[in-house]
């Protein structure tokens, strides 16, 4: 087997390919590397206000969002192309976080308000009015959200699918994802690093911020050498959709979408994944919050386990991209619910029964509370190492062989909308649950959300494998 062979085995991506491939990735190291910081930041703002906030954050707040901007999204796309729609919401957010550091925080004394009364007369909104009355950050946590469904699932993805085809795709993604993981490690160094400087919480977080918007420029400048050098703004755009005399509106398009079976299936998946991702971040974040007493070193630890993320993720690629290319896309697609399913598993059984470990803790010198956080840590790191490397690739596969119509707005549906139900069905189970029983925590809930959890996953793959059914046929119906 000569060189070129082997080295095209281990990076299969042709020489003519290569301006593309590296501009495309460029777009999604940036995007994550947003994501992962943002996400590092509002999780440890939240979470040292109160855990338990998070849950009515991702149902009453974050889930009304998504559906908003879907519904904008929809509509804005019958009078702006996918690349102009790119740069608006590039330009949205980076707005609202410039704001968010040059005059919310600055001012938020002034702003928040003080809801004390209200939480007394209706205890089961308690955590409903602590999120008004920290708005600020609040705001901040929607907006952070938000990013990585529209801008990551939605945004980043479509321009992929788009421009490659299915058989690049097997090629590509994988290693779209590889070198994405520069996005992820690179954001825990620097969440490390400003953490290490003790230059205060609000310098480190205006830090955080001001690189959130330089990343952002730099993903205009990258889109637009991409879409005047590399491609074409027809093909980007989608050439066979701006033929047609009449595009449908906001209610047709929704209707179109909901009577997809296959966007449904694609839909359940995302939901499945964000449910139970939820149900076992939801009690680790509780763990980080009262292990923790700053918010500097918990976003230090943060840091460090973005760093072991984009590690391990990076490791997982390689296997990822045989697995595609060697396998089936069920068998690939299974990969992510099982990893989950075992790691769950192992997490919810010691945090239930903690207490029968108190001794063999005490063996080792060390206690209960780090063991949970190191151990939560480790299933957090592997879930998304597998979620990053096969999920995310065999999804965004499944849209390839779709019409132009369900491969945008389909997609804005699914990804968006599935996305934002999957977060917030955990979230309202933990707010339902919370609300409904006096005293409860997020650590005394655990039994109740494994056995969910378990559920969850077993409906997860059934979908897997309904949907791996209809994919076959779709590729054999279009050729592609």
């Amino acid at each position: 087997m000569s060189i070129g062979k082997k080295l095209y085995n281990l990076f299969p991506v042709n020489k003519e390919e290569y301006k593309l491939f590296f501009a495309i990735s460029l777009n999604f190291i940036l995007t994550l590397y947003i994501y992962s910081i943002l996400r590092n930041t509002k999780d440890v703002l939240v979470i040292k206000v109160e855990a338990e906030l998070i849950s009515a954050l991702k149902l009453w707040f974050v889930l009304p969002s998504a559906v908003l901007i879907m519904m904008a999204y929809t509509k804005l796309a019958d009078y702006f192309t996918r690349l102009q729609l790119y740069y608006i919401l590039i330009g949205f957010f980076a707005g609202y976080f410039a704001l968010f550091i040059l005059f919310l925080v600055p001012n938020l004394d002034a702003l928040q308000g003080n809801f004390a009364e209200a939480k007394i007369a209706m205890p089961f909104f308690k955590y409903v009015f602590s999120a008004i009355e920290n708005w600020v950050f609040s705001s901040f946590y929607i907006m952070s959200e938000l990013w990585g469904s529209v801008m990551l699932s939605l945004m980043f993805w479509q321009l992929a699918n788009q421009i490659v085809s299915i058989d690049q795709a097997k090629r590509f993604y994988p290693f779209f994802g590889f070198f994405g993981q520069i996005g992820l490690i690179g954001s825990g160094l620097i969440m490390v690093q400003f953490a290490k400087l003790n230059v205060g919480w609000n310098v480190m977080l205006d830090n955080v911020v001001i690189s959130v918007i330089v990343a952002a420029l730099v993903m205009v400048m990258n889109l637009h050498y991409i879409s005047n050098k590399l491609s074409s703004k027809e093909v980007i755009n989608g050439a066979s959709v701006k033929k047609k005399k009449k595009k449908p509106g906001l209610v047709e398009s929704i209707k179109y979408i909901m009577a997809s079976r296959y966007i449904g299936l694609i839909a359940t998946l995302i939901i499945c994944y964000g449910i139970s991702i939820n149900l076992v971040e939801g009690v680790w974040k509780k763990k980080l919050g009262l292990y923790f007493s700053n918010k500097q070193d918990l976003a230090e630890f943060q840091g460090q386990v973005q760093i072991y993320t984009g590690l391990a993720t990076t490791l997982v690629m390689f296997i990822g991209s045989y697995i595609l290319r060697k396998f089936s896309w069920k068998f690939a697609a299974f990969a992510t619910p099982i990893m989950i399913l075992v790691t769950g598993l192992l997490f919810f059984l010691f945090v239930i029964f903690d207490k029968y470990f108190e001794n063999s803790f005490a063996m080792i010198i060390t206690s209960a509370a780090l063991f949970a956080v190191m151990f939560g840590a480790l299933q957090n790191i592997l879930s998304k190492a597998t979620k990053y490397s096969l999920f995310d690739a065999t999804k965004e596969m499944s849209y390839i062989p779709l019409d132009e119509e369900l491969k945008s707005k389909g997609k804005a549906a699914a990804d968006v909308i599935g996305g934002r139900f999957g977060k917030s069905g955990g979230a309202f189970i933990q707010f339902i649950l919370l609300a409904a029983i006096p005293g409860a925590s997020l650590i005394s809930l655990a039994p109740v959300m494994f056995a969910l959890f378990v559920v969850i996953m077993v409906w997860w793959m059934i979908s897997v494998g309904k949907l791996s059914t209809e994919f076959e046929q779709k590729r054999e119906e279009t050729g592609k």
